[in-house]
């Protein structure tokens, strides 16, 4: 099993953690490696998505479970193509969760607001005003979300803002589960949720799930915008029916990227950052480190939108959240130091 996580990347959680417990104004997150690290914790750290060498570099292909027979299909039709890019686009149009492996970007810098002097990375450019944050910390007890997320980066923050006091309804099908269902991380991201089960996909579920609507301060999703589309739950297709509802969707990409309408889970996106090639050769991390980071930052995203000092429809993106973690080592390689080797279960602040 791989051991690698990305250099500062524990240092940099607790930042987020810090900046969710600012704002409800309680220790409701405590100690970011307890969520950071949950997979070890608990003891559901299966082996990460290996690279695949593929032509001039390599793929991250994390299958889930109905995609094995359709990626031996396209893997044949595209055999010969030796650019990974562009086979992952290809791959994308068939939708399966491929991307690159690609090296390090010369990405802006000071777009994630990281200077060659920083010795760690920051939530700079995520965090808004400390007065922002202070109007936000007025607590959050009796709001009521929908919870529209699986796995781990959505159901994370969901859980937190439950801790914190709001009611949750986790929307949930028989039909098609949550990844998680069934294990002890499972059970500690939904612990302080109300189950609701309905199917979304079928015109009943569609009913009742507007019926949770019409009474929720805010909808969290972590479906793919293809997917929100075809439920009719895009903002410009909430406002008529609900136009005071919040909505906070938590995707793999940012919206001005040109992999905005991709799918990928977090071993995907750790590829498609570069932060997935900092030595000689692409490596797989430990586990899927951008989702918890994503759940924190998502968490405070949150608690703005119900301070009205965020946005009524925002998003929040796996790929955003572990930004400052590739613009330090970008930093870092561009100023000719040496990339510290990968974060540990022993090695906190790489």
């Amino acid at each position: 099993m791989s051991d690698w996580l990305p250099p500062g990347l524990f240092e940099y959680g607790t930042e987020l953690a810090a900046a969710v417990d600012r704002r409800l104004g309680t220790r409701v997150v405590g100690e970011a490696d307890r969520w950071i690290e949950m997979p070890r914790r608990v003891g559901a750290a299966d082996a990460a998505t290996r690279p695949v060498p593929w032509g001039t570099g390599a793929l991250c292909v994390d299958l889930g479970p109905d995609d094995a027979e359709t990626w031996e299909r396209f893997a044949e039709v595209h055999k010969d193509e030796p650019d990974p890019e562009a086979v992952a686009a290809a791959a994308q149009e068939w939708r399966l969760p491929v991307t690159p492996y690609r090296r390090l970007p010369a990405a802006s810098i000071q777009r994630a607001g990281i200077s060659a002097a920083s010795t760690a990375p920051t939530t700079s450019g995520i965090d808004p005003s400390t007065a922002g944050a202070k109007r936000a910390a007025s607590g959050i007890g009796g709001v009521n979300l929908v919870d529209l997320t699986s796995m781990w980066a959505g159901p994370l923050c969901t859980e937190l803002l439950g801790r914190a006091g709001a009611e949750v309804r986790k929307v949930s099908s028989a039909a098609r589960p949550d990844g998680l269902v069934g294990t002890p991380m499972y059970d500690e991201l939904n612990a302080h949720k109300t189950a609701v089960e309905l199917d979304p996909r079928h015109r009943a579920g569609r009913r009742g799930l507007d019926e949770l609507l019409a009474t929720a301060d805010l909808l969290v999703t972590s479906l793919s915008l293809r997917a929100l589309a075809n439920l009719g739950l895009l903002p410009s297709q909430l406002c008529a029916r609900h136009p005071r509802l919040l909505t906070l969707a938590i995707t793999a990409f940012e919206p001005d990227s040109p992999e905005r309408d991709w799918i990928a889970y977090g071993t995907g996106v750790h590829a498609v950052s570069g932060l997935g090639w900092l030595g000689d050769e692409p490596r797989e991390p430990a586990y899927s480190y951008p989702d918890p980071l994503a759940g924190l930052q998502a968490a405070s995203v949150a608690v703005d939108q119900l301070a009205g000092v965020a946005p009524q429809h925002t998003r929040v993106s796996l790929a955003g959240a572990i930004a400052p973690l590739t613009a330090w080592a970008t930093c870092r390689s561009a100023a000719n130091a040496p990339v510290p080797a990968a974060g540990s279960a022993g090695d906190r602040h790489g």
